[in-house]
């Protein structure tokens, strides 16, 4: 089996024990580690970093808009062609929409009279959902029906 030594820094770092400035490997260290400005906001390479060639860093983004894909709807991401079918979709469904007829105006006052003598007839303090909508249904009838 053979024997792994431990390096104690990386090739091409200025504390290694053979360090040449002038080698690649020196170099190589240097481009990912040593930055002229200061401390570093993103790693070597990444698409966000100053000195990397074809960085985004002046890509405008709008909001809901795909800076890459322009082209696309905001906010959706929808081709041109999908915009328009939902378009159309949606002005079709809007054309068979028929309008909900109003519900029949309801007394509080007369309604809570009703919960609590409902609450008096089964003896309990609260009613459950069933039976407050059972109220309530014959309520609305009563008062559709009186009107």
């Amino acid at each position: 089996m053979a024997a792994v030594v431990e390096q104690d820094f990386e090739q091409g770092h200025p504390k290694r024990f053979d360090y040449d400035p002038a080698s690649p490997a020196a170099r190589e260290w240097a481009r990912v580690h040593i930055s002229v400005k200061g401390e570093r906001d993103f790693p070597v390479d990444h698409p966000k970093a100053v000195d990397t060639k074809g960085n985004h860093n002046t890509v405008v983004v709008l909001p809901g808009v795909d800076p890459f894909h322009p082209e696309l709807e905001a906010f959706t991401g929808r081709t041109p062609e999908q915009a328009k079918a939902a378009a159309e979709m949606l002005a079709e469904l809007a054309r068979q929409a028929k309008e909900t007829p109003p519900r029949p105006l309801i007394d509080g006052v007369k309604l809570n009279e009703a919960l609590i003598r409902e609450r008096q007839r089964l003896g309990v303090q609260t009613l459950n959902a069933a039976q407050y909508a059972a109220v309530l249904e014959k309520f609305a009838a009563q008062a559709a029906g009186s009107e």
